[in-house]
Parts: structure tokens; sequence; C-alpha cells
């Protein structure tokens, strides 16, 4: 017994291992549907992708420890010491409700410190996963406010012609991915030149990082 125990523990040693991906959703489906298809996609390179799908109305604090809880999945009970963790996530406020900016800034900087703290990278989008959709077709500077703002410029340009929340859409996206990036990046450099220096911030918007991310996994 023992003996097979120290060829068990020779050939997981021997065995080749790659660098992990752990990518946290926010999102139910949206997010998770995306990047399982890129995940296809990549699935000849050299790196494991582990997708984990977000609850309903999830938190920061909830999906921070989501991320501890995949890592321990992942990561701690395998070889490999080559691993990043992504948060992704959206602003999604009511601009409408009293003090919720205020709120919303204090959780994003909790949030920030907390992944910060543990190494996770965070993949923010204000307001909404969709403006990395909308950033395949067109650049705007113009604020929008939530996921409906979002929403008429991708259906009334009929970019994404019938779009609804959960689409798989990546296969429409996927050639103009090159743009997404290219105006994500311009976005970026925008609000720098606007004096902003956080990010993590209600005001910035729009803004996505989802490139970071994209880019990684595809290089």
């Amino acid at each position: 017994m023992a003996k097979r125990g120290e060829e068990t523990q020779r050939g997981r040693k021997n065995r080749p291992t790659y660098p992990i991906a752990i990518i946290v959703c926010d999102g139910k489906k949206t997010e998770p549907i995306y990047f399982r298809q890129m995940k296809m996609q990549q699935r000849h390179k050299p790196i494991k992708i582990e997708i984990v799908k977000g609850a309903a109305g999830q938190s920061y604090d909830a999906l921070i420890k989501e991320a501890e809880r995949a890592v321990n999945e992942y990561v701690l009970e395998t070889d490999s010491s080559k691993y990043t963790v992504w948060c992704v996530s959206d602003v999604d406020v009511d601009h409408n409700t009293p003090g919720s900016i205020s709120a919303k800034n204090t959780q994003l900087k909790k949030y920030e410190t907390d992944a910060k703290r543990r190494g996770f990278k965070i993949v923010l989008s204000n307001p909404c996963f969709e403006l990395w959709y909308l950033l395949h077709f067109d650049y705007s500077t113009g604020i929008m406010q939530n996921y409906n703002a979002v929403l008429d410029k991708l259906s009334i340009s009929a970019y994404l012609p019938n779009y609804k929340k959960n689409s798989d859409v990546y296969n429409m996206l996927a050639g103009k991915q090159t743009t997404a990036i290219d105006n994500a990046k311009k976005l970026y450099q925008y609000h720098k030149s606007q004096g902003k220096i956080n990010f993590m911030d209600v005001s910035t918007n729009p803004y996505t990082n989802v490139w970071k991310l994209v880019e990684f996994i595809s290089n």
C-alpha cells in the first residue's frame, strides 16, 4: 500500500501542471456563458480555465468568499502553484435612490481592498457587463447609468438585434474582439485624461476592464 501511494505521489509530481485562471462571476448566466464559450475557443492552449457562477443579487463580499472557496477547490487540492483569480462584477447602482451612490462607492472601496489583500484581480464594468458587448461596435464616453441605457444602444443601433440578458452572443462578437479591446483601452485613457485616478467609483462611467481578462486568456 505504501509503495502504491509513493508511486501515485511520484506520478502526480511528474505530471505537467498548467496555470489556472479562476473566473468568479457575480452574474448567474451572462458572464459565465460568455467566458465558457471563450474557454472552448482556448481549449488547446496550456491553461486551465475554471468558471464559477454567482447568485442573483450577490454582494461584493459574497463574491470574494466565493473566490476563496474556488481557490480551495481548484488550486489547493492540486499541485499547481500558478493561478490567477478574476472577480467579474458590475457597478449596478440605482441613481434615483438617495445615498445609493455614496453607499456603492464605499462597497467598491472595500471590495478593492479585500481583493488586493488576497491577490485577486477585479474585472469591473460600469454600469454592466453588456458595455463590453457594445464596445465591439461603438466607442462612446457618454454616461450610461444602467443596463437599460446600454441595451438601448445595442438594440437601437441593431448591433445585437433582439438581444436579451443571458443571450449567448460570443460567436457574434468574436470577430470584433480586437475592436472591443481597443475601445475599452481608449475609454481608460479618456478617464485618465479627465483626471480620474480611481476606477472603482460610480462616477467612472462608462468603463470596463474586461479586456484585461480577455487578453490574459488569449495570450
